[in-house]
C-alpha cells in the first residue's frame, strides 16, 4: 500500500463513536500486557499507525513506532513522545534481543509475507518476552457481514474486503500455524463477538536470535 491509499483519515476515527467500541477491547489487553512489565521497559508498536493505542504510554515506557507509511510516523512524531521509524517490517532497524513488548495490532493481515515479518519480531525480542497480535476472524461469519455491509457502506476509506487490502485473511489455524516454531506459551482469545483474534505469544527463554 502507498501513501495514497493509506487510510489515516480513518484510522484517526477508530477512537471515536461507533469504532471505538470494536476496538475497546484491544486497547483493554494492550493495557493488561503494557502494566505487566516493569516501567521503562521497551515497546515496539509495529504498524503503529496513527499511535493512538501505545501513545498514552510513552511517558511510562520506551515506546517505539514502526510504520511503512511516512505520513503516519510523521503523525506520530507531532502527537507523541515515542520515538517513530520509518522502514518495513521485514527488515527491523534494532538489533537482537532488543524489545521487553511487542504489539502488532491490525496489521499482519495487510502484509504478502507475514511469516518473515514474525520472524524479525521474534529477532529483535528479548528472551522470555511476549508479544500480542491481534487480526480479523475471517472464520466469523459476523466479520464477513461487517466487511461487506459497513465497511462498504460507511468505512469510508477502509475497505478490509479488498485484496489489496487485506491480502493474508487470517483464521485461528493459520496464525496459529504462522507463530509456531516462533513462540511458546501461545494463547487465543475470540473477542468482540468472536470477531476478532488476539493471539499472545513469548520467545522462548533460551532463544537469544
Amino acid at each position: 500500500m502507498d501513501d495514497n491509499s493509506y487510510y489515516l483519515e480513518y484510522l484517526k476515527r477508530t477512537s471515536k463513536f461507533p469504532q471505538s467500541v470494536y476496538h475497546k477491547a484491544k486497547h483493554e489487553m494492550v493495557r493488561r500486557l503494557i502494566f505487566s512489565i516493569p516501567p521503562g521497559s521497551r515497546v515496539l508498536d509495529a504498524g503503529c499507525g496513527v499511535g493512538h493505542i501505545t501513545g498514552p504510554y510513552c511517558d511510562r515506557y520506551a515506546v517505539f513506532g514502526m510504520d511503512e507509511q511516512l505520513s503516519a510516523v510523521s503523525h506520530c512524531r507531532e502527537q507523541w513522545h515515542g520515538s517513530y521509524v520509518h522502514g518495513s517490517l521485514y527488515s527491523i532497524p534494532f538489533e537482537n534481543n532488543y524489545f521487553d513488548l511487542v504489539f502488532f495490532l491490525d496489521t499482519i493481515e495487510h502484509l504478502t509475507h507475514p511469516a518473515d515479518a514474525l520472524r524479525e519480531f521474534a529477532r529483535v525480542m528479548k528472551p522470555g518476552s511476549k508479544i500480542l497480535i491481534c487480526t480479523m476472524n475471517y472464520a466469523s461469519p459476523l466479520w464477513f457481514i461487517l466487511e461487506h455491509t459497513w465497511h462498504r457502506f460507511a468505512g469510508g476509506t477502509c475497505k478490509p474486503y479488498s485484496k489489496d487490502v487485506h491480502p493474508t485473511p487470517y483464521t485461528e489455524k493459520l496464525l496459529l500455524e504462522h507463530c509456531a516454531g516462533l513462540f511458546e506459551e501461545i494463547g487465543i482469545e475470540k473477542r468482540i463477538m468472536r470477531m476478532e483474534l488476539f493471539l499472545t505469544g513469548k520467545k522462548p527463554a533460551g532463544c537469544t536470535a
